[in-house]
């Protein structure tokens, strides 16, 4: 029976649970009712796949890593050949046999699957054939059996095939297999529990799938999402419904609706967005572009979003419309440049999320309109903007303009400390520190800072803030007309806090945390010092500027002005030099004092 030939296989992109029938190829996000669906083998399931390069079927251990030509006996066996004809099960074995032909073996942490499944969605695709080869059972088989006889030609198993013409042991990539293997759930153990060894291995090569089938199962999640959220439009005297892929391609006319599914009190709002959005890309009229008046309309746009957040997905969805099938290079090129604006001001809805980045990945190669830089910039803002949320104010005219020009400027605002040093490197050759952390540093302690309450604790004015931050970014390195030392306090904590990277890499963060469960060991100086001394040399430099110049601020002759004693600097600049790789509010709440702790040793 086909209804009791589902198993359960895990996006291995998202963690996300699907089902695949063995025998139709037909995959749904949703349990199959009246189905049975094979549970997971505690030993270990083999999976059979299919070695490209001998045209012939083997068997995987998913425990093991143990590869066969041999169907085993009295084991459960996962068919996943008989997938091939459906919309991501077609492309599994080629994919990892071509993974396998460039790969290297890398050690792996053991993974054992929990949780409970996560349904989603409405079915997605379905096969258009139906195995030919009269099923597969679930279990053992019996000897000689051989599920794939019809597909080569003589009648004879893989086995007997590879035998036969002398093929030795199938080749295999333990870490495409374990990155792809439908049992083996992301995030299996629990953050708290990852020790230093396992967080090395996760943070210097994490798994990764063939990039063809990375599109496919992308292709698989995004037609999922359309039919979950996407509103349905018709048109025409007899009102047919028009496809989702024809919905969001570019139109010069008025949007009639909403694209997304929304309460009908926000659909006016939602036509005045792609109003706005096509004077934006010029595609209804619109005003030079980078014109005030240009960015004062972008404003009006993001404001929407920012207040409103039912229309975040909605003004989204309507740019990525508008940037499909475009026939204007201009167009396109604006439309691109307010991506890189409007991921500054608000995220996506998570469900939407992956679907974003997935549209944007998909033009890193396209390098008409500049597109590539374009598309590069806007994905490591989303990223960042997926994190942090969205902005909690208007944004101001100066930042919409330095968003626009940032994709082909340097920055020193959200960047690696190594690409700061290399953009500053031209100018200031001499330099060991990015240019930036003296600069506030020293302004600080010139506006008296280490006479001024709650210096670093008290956050200065956000306009303020915000001016001095684009001054810097046009290389206006000027404290004119600022009095306040929380202005390049706050800026100075807004600095490090979004580096791309931590000060402290991933690495070397359990460590730290170690020193600082210690923290009245009698060698914990020299162990986080130690720490310090292992970073890498920019990392280091700036980790050691830090540590002398917040000893200036916390000199007990300042803290009867400051009331910012050693304990309330660290509290404060911990965050900034620290992140918690866990994703657990437990771990990340019970790490915090460690992280204080070890900062409050250095200072």
């Amino acid at each position: 029976m086909a209804e009791d030939a589902f198993v359960e296989i895990t996006d291995p992109q998202t963690g996300k649970t699907f089902f695949a029938n063995i025998l139709t190829g037909e995959c749904t996000w949703d349990k199959p009712q009246n189905a049975k669906v094979k549970p997971k083998d505690p030993n270990g399931e083999w999976w059979e796949l299919f070695d490209e390069n001998h045209k012939l079927p083997y068997f995987y251990n998913t425990k093991t890593g143990e590869t066969e030509w041999l169907r085993p006996q009295n084991a459960t066996v996962v068919p996943l050949m008989a997938i091939q004809n459906s919309s991501i099960g077609k492309r599994v074995s080629v994919a990892l046999q071509r993974a396998s032909m460039m790969g290297t073996t890398t050690d792996m942490p053991d993974f054992s699957s929990m949780g409970n499944a996560q349904n989603g969605g409405s079915r997605l695709a379905r096969s258009e054939q139906q195995n030919k080869n009269g099923g597969y059972q679930f279990g053992s088989s019996p000897a000689g059996a051989s599920p794939t006889s019809g597909q080569n030609g003589a009648g004879e198993s893989a086995w007997q095939q590879a035998k036969k013409f002398g093929i030795g042991q199938p080749v295999n990539n333990p870490d495409a297999a374990m990155s792809m293997n439908p049992f083996n759930r992301k995030g299996s153990i629990a953050p708290q529990h990852l020790s230093y060894a396992h967080l090395s291995i996760l943070f210097r090569r994490p798994p990764t799938l063939p990039k063809d089938l990375q599109l496919h199962i992308t292709q698989f999640r995004i037609d999922g999402f359309a039919q979950r959220y996407f509103a349905e439009h018709r048109r025409g005297i007899f009102r047919r419904r028009v496809p989702v892929e024809k919905m969001l391609e570019w139109q010069k006319d008025a949007l009639k609706s909403p694209l997304m599914v929304m309460n009908k009190e926000y659909h006016k709002e939602a036509q005045k967005c792609f109003k706005l959005l096509q004077r934006i890309m010029g595609d209804r009229g619109g005003v030079p572009a980078n014109s005030e008046q240009h960015r004062k309309e972008i404003q009006e746009l993001l404001d929407k979003g920012i207040n409103s957040g039912i229309l975040r997905d909605e003004i989204y969805v309507q740019l990525c419309k508008q940037l499909s099938h475009n026939p204007q290079p201009e167009s396109i090129f604006r439309g691109w440049q307010f991506m890189c604006v409007i991921t500054i001001a608000f995220p996506p809805s998570k469900n939407f999320e992956e679907y974003l980045k997935s549209f944007v990945q998909q033009h890193f190669g396209v390098r008409e309109n500049r597109v590539d830089i374009l598309s590069k910039h806007a994905h490591k803002k989303l990223l960042r903007i997926c994190k942090v949320g969205p902005r909690g104010k208007t944004i101001s005219l100066q930042e919409i303009e330095r968003a626009q020009e940032a994709p082909f400027l340097a920055s020193v605002f959200g960047e690696t400390l190594d690409d700061i040093m290399k953009a500053q490197t031209a100018e200031f050759p001499e330099l060991k520190l990015p240019r930036i952390l003296p600069f506030l540093a020293e302004a600080i302690l010139t506006l008296n800072g280490c006479k001024t309450e709650g210096v670093f604790r008290v956050p200065g004015d956000v306009d303020a803030v915000t001016d001095l931050k684009c001054r810097i970014e046009k290389n206006e390195y000027s404290m004119a007309g600022i009095v306040d030392p929380n202005v390049p306090g706050s800026l100075l904590k807004s600095w490090l806090r979004d580096l791309a990277d931590p000060l402290i890499p991933p690495e070397h963060y359990q460590p730290c945390i170690d020193v600082g469960a210690n923290e009245m060991a009698p060698d914990a100086p020299r162990n986080a010092a130690r720490i310090v001394e292992q970073l890498p040399e920019v990392n280091r430099r700036v980790v050691q500027y830090m540590i002398r110049f917040l000893r200036i601020v916390g000199d007990p002759q300042n803290q009867p002005f400051t009331k910012m004693s050693v304990g309330n600097l660290a509290m404060v600049f911990a965050p900034n030099f620290l992140r918690c790789p866990s994703d657990s509010p437990a771990t990340i709440f019970e790490n915090t004092k460690y992280e204080q702790a070890w900062l409050r040793i250095l200072i």
